[in-house]
């Protein structure tokens, strides 16, 4: 999967890295890997910035359907996309679908850096 994860549990961050094309399936597949961790509370980072779309918008509206008809008794936590500013297009579309008064903050950034600083000052979801 071209996806890597790692969860910090004692800081309640995940970290997803993306290379190579990125598809439907595997974004399922992280999806999978996030609520099996139990983890849809935690501040997430999501680097795609060495990734590529293999995936239509249509696919992805879908898969942001999916993410909120998602059951959880917690809040959800707030999400920074890292994103080359000249392929960013997916990411910022993705930042539209979890808009709305219920959605967790999210923000797309160029730098990793500023994205960690952003995501360090979000809530903690307990």
């Amino acid at each position: 999967m071209p996806i890597h994860v790692s969860i910090f549990q004692p800081d309640r961050i995940l970290t997803a890295v993306a290379t190579d094309k990125v598809t439907l399936f595997d974004l399922v597949g992280l999806f999978r890997q996030i609520t099996e961790s139990n983890a849809l509370h935690y501040r997430k980072l999501f680097d795609v910035a060495g990734a590529e779309p293999a995936l239509s918008k249509e696919e992805l509206a879908a898969f942001g359907e999916r993410v909120r008809a998602a059951r959880t008794d917690r809040a959800r936590g707030a999400l920074a996309i890292v994103a080359d500013p000249q392929r960013g297009e997916f990411a910022h579309f993705f930042t539209q679908l979890r808009s709305g008064t219920d959605a967790p903050p999210t923000k797309v950034f160029r730098s990793i850096h500023d994205a960690r600083r952003w995501l360090a000052a979000q809530p903690l979801e307990l």
